[in-house]
C-alpha cells in the first residue's frame, strides 16, 4: 500500500470517526424519562431567552431535568412539580402562566376588548337606524326631491 493510499486511509477513518463524535439527535437521553422532558417543557429555562428546560441544553436546564427526575422518583405530582419551581423562580417561570390574579386579566382581556367592540358598534348601528326614521326632511326638499326624480318629459305636465 503506498503512502497516498494510508493517507486516504487514514483521512477516511478520522471523518468517519468526527461524524460518530457528533451530538446526538434531540431525542432525550435514556437516562431520563420522557415525563421529565414533558413536565420540563412547561417551564422556562432561567438563563436562556425562548427556550424551555426541556430544550436547553444550560446547566441550569439540566440540573432542573434532574430534579424534575428526582421529584417523579419520590412520587411527587406534576402539579406539585410544577408548584416547587414556582416557589423557587417565581410564576414566571411556568410558560402558561396560571389564570388566577393578575395574569387572568392578560386572559380575559382579547374577550373584554371584542365584548367592548360590539357594544361599540351596536350603539353606532341603534343610532344610524334611529337618525334615519326619524324623517328629518321637509316637505320643500321632498317635492324638489320628487321634481328632479320625475323623468324630464313629465316635469312640466304638473301643475
Amino acid at each position: 500500500m503506498s503512502s497516498v493510499a494510508r493517507a486516504l486511509l487514514g483521512l477516511l477513518l478520522a471523518l468517519g470517526l468526527s461524524a460518530l463524535a457528533q451530538p446526538p439527535s434531540p431525542t432525550p437521553p435514556p437516562d431520563l424519562s420522557p415525563e421529565v422532558f414533558r413536565i420540563a417543557k412547561g417551564l422556562r429555562c432561567p438563563v436562556c431567552q425562548g427556550e424551555s428546560a426541556s430544550e436547553s441544553n444550560s446547566g441550569v436546564a439540566q440540573e432542573m431535568r434532574r430534579l424534575i427526575a428526582e421529584q417523579l422518583a419520590q412520587g411527587k405530582s406534576e402539579a406539585e412539580i410544577r408548584q416547587f419551581f414556582v416557589e423557587r423562580y417565581g410564576p414566571w417561570i411556568l410558560y402558561e402562566p396560571p389564570k388566577q390574579g393578575l395574569t387572568l386579566w392578560v386572559w380575559l382581556s382579547p374577550l373584554i376588548g371584542l365584548a367592548l367592540l360590539s357594544y361599540g358598534l351596536w350603539r353606532y348601528l341603534t343610532a344610524t337606524r334611529a337618525k334615519a326614521a326619524q324623517g328629518d326632511v321637509s316637505e320643500e326638499e321632498i317635492a324638489r326631491l320628487e321634481a328632479e326624480l320625475l323623468p324630464p318629459d313629465t316635469q312640466h305636465r304638473t301643475p
